[in-house]
């Protein structure tokens, strides 16, 4: 990688890939290897052109539009197919928990959000073929921000449950300095399933990753292997 390439990827290693992204990067690129050439042919050292061209921009802040399409139809089929497989594995991951009696209604519940995630996933991939192409557009700063937010929140309450699971089966001996006793494998695999039933909600977070990443891969007007 060139420096003038290399300095292209700085300026924009804060931005998502998309097409507008790759497009302007593409323009901003050709434009300064051509101030390059011109400046190395009017005799200037190629390292000085090179640096010379690098000034005449440094930032890209307000070249690019927060505002992008993507195709509603595609999207929308892989959301709720990711929806449905991560459902699919949090339920199963669930499954042993109802041996220890623990996260027993969100083990029934799983399976349940898991069908009808099923049933729109066929209904809706069974009405999109043959349509025509309809596009909606979102704000990728907003879209990171709920983001962010979703695995902040996520955080939290996985710190709370802790915290509270620490203190129901552990707080007594931690205060009066007691060692931890477990009588059998059952209590240990109780003590277990309360501590490891929160991340089943990660999920969410996922969701919320996933919403993000599958509208930038189905942007309007770019490539992508399904």
């Amino acid at each position: 990688m060139n420096p003038l390439q290399k300095h292209v990827e700085k300026l924009f290693s804060g931005y998502p890939p998309t097409r507008q992204v790759r497009e302007l990067k593409a323009e901003i690129l050709s434009n300064l290897e051509a101030k390059a050439a011109d400046l190395t042919a009017e005799g200037m050292e190629y390292a000085q052109a090179v640096e010379a061209a690098k000034a005449n921009i440094t930032s890209v802040e307000g070249l690019l539009e927060e505002q992008a399409s993507y195709d509603i139809s595609k999207y929308r089929t892989a959301m709720l197919q990711t929806a449905l497989l991560y459902c699919l594995i949090a339920w199963i991951i669930t499954i042993p928990m109802r041996l220890f009696r623990v996260a027993e209604n969100l083990s029934l519940l799983l399976p349940l959000i898991a069908l009808v995630l099923g049933l729109i996933y066929l209904s809706v991939r069974g009405a999109a073929t043959g349509d025509a192409v309809k596009t909606s557009r979102f704000n990728h700063a907003a879209a990171a921000l709920s983001r962010n937010l979703a695995w902040m929140i996520w955080g939290l309450f996985f710190l709370t449950m802790t915290m509270y699971t620490t203190a129901l089966h552990m707080g007594s001996n931690i205060w009066f300095g007691r060692p931890l006793h477990l009588s059998g494998p059952y209590q240990f695999g109780v003590l277990a399933a309360n501590y490891a039933w929160p991340l089943v909600t990660i999920i969410i977070p996922l969701l919320f990753s996933a919403s993000l990443r599958l509208k930038i891969k189905y942007e309007a007007g770019s490539r992508h292997v399904d």
